[in-house]
């Protein structure tokens, strides 16, 4: 595909990513006035153990399914094969998943005793049957899951707003909640038949158990340090705890989600790279690291400055104390978005998944342990820091891994002139913080003269970023001239 195609792609995949998390941040700037942090927490604690059960149902699907239909792609026999055959796992997982979680709800008292919410939040099991998300993705058809996304955000955003009015209603906002994510699964289901057929012959499913239980495996152990610490905060502390760190990760985790979607649609491109063109392949990982120095670095620190400001805006003066948790969680931004393409997506392309195994248990193992010995002392606090170790260990054990398998050219240059802008834009805006001025304008000011300064800095000492952004933004003036 063209170049021209990448970018229409991964501008695609940026809204379509962001609308997947977008909506629980927006809707709950509303629910958070209405529901507190209580009403938060428990329906946080609700989402988090539904979301070991998906996992068990997704079977490591939504990555080994993108691979495997862009491998297929040019062969309607050979998607038609690849799809029934990862059709059928998945139905058969997520039955599996589904009866083990009822019966979870149904036997363990702490669930049975607010069974209605935990089969509310259980709603996205069951009809993971139709979760093919992976297909779209994996046949680039980033537009039609981007705008299919939008319009049932939407619809459900409409909803919270008409059936979520008081404190009560925590269950219905889970409800909908759950909503946002089955209607995608069943607008998936219906659109498919426009581009692949449904056979039940010669499907070798061995072939695919192996690489997919690998997957899942690693999936799973990547859960146990990205969600045991909302699972511990919610048996150790409070629902008020779990609520501000829920709310804090949302921020971090929008902001995340932006900056991987802009190289998230490299995945397919990288394994078809990999086995046809190992010189592209080397320069698209470039680009890449480029792309995130630019981005992240003034983000990073950006929210690390002004993590009050944005809590109070989002959430009201309730979820304020949970600041410090934001700014904890920022370095996350650096970490985790480096650490999808270099280490998830370069992994993956290449086939080595089993790799990511031991990086994943070691991780694994060091949350639960730091989570047991800061929550109780830092609650909220402690939970993030053990997520910040837990990702960092990860990522480098990973990045060891993949840099024994391929050379990793990386931009010295676009990097040393992302942390130097970085650090001066953030004394500028550090400085407008502390002026005493309107709370609004303060924040505002602050976020545009950042924002001016440091594409302005960039613009000057030519960094390649900032130019390309430059020249697109002029091409733009003149096509509406």
């Amino acid at each position: 595909m063209s170049e021209k195609s990448l970018k229409k792609n991964s501008l695609y995949n940026i809204i379509y990513s962001v609308a997947n998390i977008l909506f629980p941040l927006i809707t709950s700037i509303y629910v958070a006035r209405v529901l507190f942090t209580d009403g938060i927490g428990r329906v946080a604690y609700g989402q988090n153990i539904a979301s070991y059960f998906l996992i068990l149902a997704s079977l490591g699907l939504p990555t080994y399914g993108v691979r495997e239909i862009a491998k297929v792609r040019g062969s309607r026999e050979g998607t038609n094969k690849v799809f029934s055959a990862l059709f059928v796992i998945n139905s058969c997982s997520t039955t599996i998943a589904s009866v083990a979680y009822i019966v979870l709800v149904l036997s363990v008292l702490k669930f049975r005793s607010d069974h209605t919410l935990f089969l509310c939040c259980g709603l996205q099991i069951i009809m993971n049957y139709f979760n093919i998300d992976w297909f779209y993705q994996g046949q680039e058809e980033y537009r039609y899951i981007t705008i299919r996304s939008i319009l049932v955000k939407l619809l459900c955003f409409l909803a919270v707003l008409i059936f979520v009015r008081e404190i009560e209603d925590y269950v219905i906002y889970a409800f909908i909640s759950s909503l946002a994510i089955t209607l995608n699964n069943v607008f998936n289901i219906i659109h498919v038949r426009k581009f692949v057929k449904l056979e039940f012959k010669k499907l070798e499913l061995k072939r695919h158990f192996t690489p997919l239980l690998v997957l899942a495996l690693s999936v799973f152990l990547s859960s146990a340090y990205s969600k045991i610490d909302v699972t511990m905060l919610g048996s150790m502390t409070t629902d008020t705890a779990t609520g501000l760190y829920n709310n804090a990760h949302k921020i971090v985790e929008v902001i995340i989600t932006v900056c991987t979607a802009v190289s998230a649609v490299f995945l397919p491109r990288l394994s078809y790279y990999y086995e046809h063109d190992r010189e592209e392949f080397g320069e698209l990982i470039e680009k890449g690291i480029k792309v995130l120095s630019f981005i992240t670095f003034p983000i990073c620190i950006g929210l690390f400055v002004l993590a009050p400001q944005m809590m109070k805006i989002l959430y009201g003066n309730s979820f304020v104390p949970g600041s410090l948790t934001v700014r904890i969680f920022a370095v996350l931004i650096i970490i985790k978005s480096f650490g999808n393409l270099l280490c998830y997506q370069l992994i993956v392309a290449t086939g080595n998944e089993k790799k990511r195994l031991p990086a994943y248990l070691a991780a694994a193992i060091l949350n639960i342990i730091f989570n047991a010995f800061l929550i109780p002392g830092m609650h909220q606090n402690g939970a993030a820091i053990a997520s910040v170790i837990s990702e960092f260990v990860v990522n480098t054990i990973q990045l060891f891994a993949i840099s024994k398998i391929i050379h990793i050219s990386v931009p010295g240059k676009s990097m040393f002139q992302g942390i130097i802008t970085t650090a001066i834009m953030g004394a500028v805006v550090f400085v407008i913080s502390q002026w005493n001025i309107n709370f609004y304008v303060q924040t505002i000011g602050a976020v545009v003269v950042g924002a001016i300064v440091y594409f302005a800095l960039n613009i000057v000492i030519k960094n390649e970023m900032a130019l390309m952004g430059f020249n697109m933004i002029k091409t733009k003036i003149r096509r509406i001239k």
